[in-house]
Parts: C-alpha cells; sequence; structure tokens
C-alpha cells in the first residue's frame, strides 16, 4: 500500500471511517441581477469576451420632394382657371338675376298708357318707361333713345340677354328673351309685351 499523499486524512480498512480531506474554498464571484457596461467596453464571463451592443442611430428624416418648376406652373394655371370661371359664373348669376329684376318691374306697368314725354306711371314715352324701370334697380339711364343705346355696351343678337336694351333708330323698349320686348309703342298704344318688329339692336347696361 502506499504511503498517503500530503493533506491526505489516513486510510483505513474497511468499517473503519475514513476523512477525505478537506479542500479550501474557491471564491465565486456574484454576478448582481443588471450589469452596467459602458458602451464598447469588452468584458468576459467564463472566459467569452463579451462586447456590448452599440444601439443603431436614430432614422434621418427624408425631405420632401419639391415639384418640378412645371408643375407648380401648371397647378398655378389651373387654380387660375378655376378662379376665372368661378368669377366668371358668378358675374353671369348677378346678371341674369339683374335681368330679371328688370323684366318683373316691366311687367308691372303693362297697360300705362302711352304719354309723348311721359317718365312716370301717370304715362311714359319709349324711354321714359325704360329710364323709370332701370332706375328702380340703381341704373341711370340718359333722357333720349338714341343716348340710351350708347350708354353700355353693345352685343350681338347671339349675345343678347333678358334685361339688356333693344332699340332702332328712334325707338327703344326692353328685351324679355325669346325675339319678345317691352315697350311703350305709341300714342293710343300702352305699355305691352310684344314681339320685335323691326331689326334689332342690343345693348347691355347690366354689366
Amino acid at each position: 500500500m502506499g504511503l498517503p499523499a500530503a493533506n491526505a486524512a489516513p486510510v483505513k480498512d474497511a468499517g473503519e471511517t475514513v476523512e477525505l480531506p478537506v479542500l479550501p474554498e474557491q471564491a465565486v464571484p456574484l454576478l448582481d441581477d443588471e450589469v452596467t457596461v459602458p458602451a464598447n467596453a469588452a468584458v468576459s464571463f467564463a472566459g467569452t469576451p463579451v462586447t456590448k451592443a452599440t444601439p443603431p442611430p436614430a432614422p434621418v428624416a427624408q425631405p420632401r420632394p419639391q415639384p418640378a418648376p412645371e408643375q407648380t406652373t401648371q397647378r398655378a394655371s389651373r387654380s387660375t382657371a378655376r378662379q376665372a370661371l368661378s368669377t366668371t359664373t358668378a358675374d353671369s348669376t348677378a346678371a341674369s338675376a339683374t335681368g330679371s329684376s328688370i323684366l318683373s318691374i316691366a311687367a308691372r306697368y303693362v297697360g300705362t298708357p302711352y304719354r309723348y314725354g311721359g317718365t312716370t306711371p301717370s304715362g311714359f314715352d319709349c324711354s321714359g318707361y325704360t329710364q323709370y324701370v332701370f332706375k328702380q334697380v340703381g341704373i341711370s339711364l340718359p333722357r333720349t333713345s338714341g343716348a340710351q343705346a350708347q350708354a353700355g355696351k353693345r352685343v350681338s343678337r347671339s349675345e343678347a340677354r333678358p334685361g339688356d336694351l333693344v332699340w332702332t333708330d328712334g325707338h327703344i323698349g326692353i328685351y324679355a328673351g325669346g325675339n319678345m320686348m317691352y315697350d311703350a309703342p305709341r300714342s293710343g298704344k300702352p305699355v305691352q309685351k310684344r314681339a320685335i318688329w323691326f331689326t334689332p339692336n342690343f345693348t347691355r347696361v347690366t354689366g
């Protein structure tokens, strides 16, 4: 039987208590639940190097693409066209409303007797009648038929609309549409709505 190793407990025969050598305790480091490691610091656990991952950089906002100059020009053109259409529609609506008002007022005086030089509902001549009717909607006309014919914008027959003045040399009335007019015809004929009996000219004074 060989000699016992140094620091070893003596070995006894079977049935006897054997005391085994007591090994010295080795210090085992305890780790907290959380370990703070500086960014990019190299550490190791159980001999394996570990490097703390660096978080990815925050995304950089990309600038919005700017429209090409020609696109901006096209948009501006479309916007201008829409505004022009809106203005034209508004003007047309206003003109239609004014024309309707003129015809409504003109119709009130159907049956008024003709009176040469007359400018009131007690009696009208042709230009006195048109002057009185237009004054009710805030439009001031000259006194004579010739001056009234030149007081606004000449328009063609295809462009004429109700509420325009309709005239020929020496006579004037109010266009009612559909080749009809209101006028104070002549002595013995009261204000009436009738077919246009002459080759007409049209003047617009309603804007």
